[in-house]
């Protein structure tokens, strides 16, 4: 599955948005950066173009009414599925062992990663932490979000065409850490993540 951004980075221009108190709800900021990808996300299995297709329909909608998330656990809920379909088509579209590739495509499609998943997980931390029936989605299961999209990032840390990439990566964690630890319900997550971190880079 490949996927292509035409324009400003987005995300970069996101966040700063955020940070600078006088922009949308970081939750439509996040669909405005998925829907940049809908238009060119291709998919050679057609479960997974009418999931693609149906999820951003949810996102379209919900960009251009925010009010229809009434509660925290409603904007938890989007959020997570915008990090899915971003993660499906964006992180997972980054070809480390194509010959072809451009590393500075391949570099900038895996820093707006990294910053679209700063702007929604500043939003909803608890995000993190959100699991599903194991149905609801064609490439999810019932795991926590936090153990199913680590690896999809983490695989990009030591490769040889990643090499620059390893502050942003190793600073998208920090940040990670430091949103668990502002968030008094998200504690008990604290020590797995350390953990899974440590083994995954022991394990390196």
């Amino acid at each position: 599955m490949a996927a292509e951004h035409h324009g400003r980075p987005v995300a970069a221009a996101a966040a700063a948005a955020v940070a600078a108190g006088n922009a949308p709800p970081p939750s439509t900021l996040a669909a405005q950066l998925v829907e940049n990808i809908s238009a060119s996300a291709k998919s050679t299995r057609s479960e997974e173009n009418a999931e693609l297709k149906r999820l951003f329909a949810v996102i379209e909608k919900v960009k251009n009414k925010p009010d229809l998330l009434k509660d925290a656990e409603q904007r938890t809920e989007h959020n997570h599925m915008l990090i899915y379909v971003y993660a499906r088509v964006v992180l997972e579209g980054i070809k480390l062992d194509d010959p072809f590739a451009d590393r500075n495509h391949l570099r900038s499609e895996a820093l707006k990663a990294i910053n679209f998943l700063k702007v929604t997980i500043e939003e909803t931390p608890n995000v993190l932490s959100h699991t599903t029936d194991g149905k609801q989605f064609v490439f999810r299961g019932e795991e926590p979000l936090w153990i199913w999209v680590f690896p999809k990032i983490l695989r990009l840390l030591g490769h040889s065409r990643c090499v620059d990439l390893a502050e942003p990566i190793e600073g998208f964690f920090q940040f990670l850490i430091l949103a668990v630890i502002r968030t008094g319900s998200m504690w008990k997550l604290l020590s797995s993540v350390i953990l899974y971190l440590r083994e995954t880079s022991s394990a390196g």
